[in-house]
């Protein structure tokens, strides 16, 4: 499931640029929805452009935030500049006393090793050499310049403040020639990854599996070139199977019905 919370501005970049990797709520009905595996976006206020999606690590309860706070450690928790008088103090002017007593408290761990940026396309540069191969194997300039028209929604990861991933999707695919079962499709646009020693790809596709389940999708697809031999191994160990071929791609999909 893909749980969306808007922070202001310093707390985003808390989690951003710093330690912090525990978010801290009342434990009300909508914070019990969480489980581990799960993914929240965070949404910078006051405009809510900037975003980024991890993945909740560990649920972990206490009765108040006082409690809370003498288990973790403040760096983790806001910023090591901060005090735990300072943040009890700003706790307490959201979420009273007999809130905490009523609800109970929750730190959601955060695991910040893959950060996924969520983003217009507009933002993304396609001079970077991670296109290189998808350049030397398709004309993709008319199929970047329709995207961009239309502000698709992208997803990425950075290192070293240069792209090592990203991520396309076509919801709800209406015109497909490459995959005819009938139903609610999503399409995998493209999927690309540099840094693949840290699971990104896998984490991706378990993305990919809960915006699918949040849109109704009965089935996710995808095409790869016949000889892209690792690529394929690794998408039918996620649960794909082979549909057919299209000209000299392999076309593969997953049923979620």
């Amino acid at each position: 499931m893909i749980h969306v919370m808007k922070l202001k501005e310093q707390y985003f970049n808390y989690i951003k640029y710093g330690t912090k990797k525990y978010e801290i709520r009342l434990y009300d009905e909508k914070r019990k929805n969480i489980k581990k595996g799960d993914f929240i976006e965070f949404q910078k206020e006051p405009l809510l452009e900037e975003k980024f999606i991890v993945m909740v690590e560990d649920i972990l309860l206490y009765r108040n935030f006082d409690q809370l706070l003498s288990d973790i450690d403040i760096e983790f928790l806001s910023d090591s500049t901060s005090s735990k008088k300072k943040l009890l103090s700003d706790l307490e002017k959201f979420y009273p006393l007999e809130k905490q007593k009523k609800y109970g408290v929750v730190a959601i761990q955060l695991n910040k090793d893959i950060m996924i940026h969520h983003s217009d396309i507009n933002q993304i540069s396609f001079d970077d050499e991670m296109f290189d191969i998808l350049k030397s194997n398709y004309d993709i300039d008319s199929w970047i310049n329709k995207m961009k028209d239309s502000h698709i929604d992208v997803y990425y990861t950075e290192k070293d403040y240069n792209l090592s991933s990203i991520l396309i999707l076509k919801i709800n695919e209406t015109d497909s020639q490459q995959f005819l079962k009938t139903g609610k499709i999503l399409k995998i646009r493209t999927l690309l990854v540099k840094d693949k020693e840290k699971g990104i790809g896998g984490r991706y596709l378990s993305l990919v599996d809960e915006i699918a389940k949040s849109n109704q999708i009965d089935y996710i697809y995808l095409t790869t070139k016949q000889d892209n031999l690792e690529f394929i191994s690794f998408i039918k160990q996620n649960g794909y199977q082979k549909y057919g071929s299209y000209y000299n791609e392999f076309v593969y999909y997953k049923e979620l019905k």
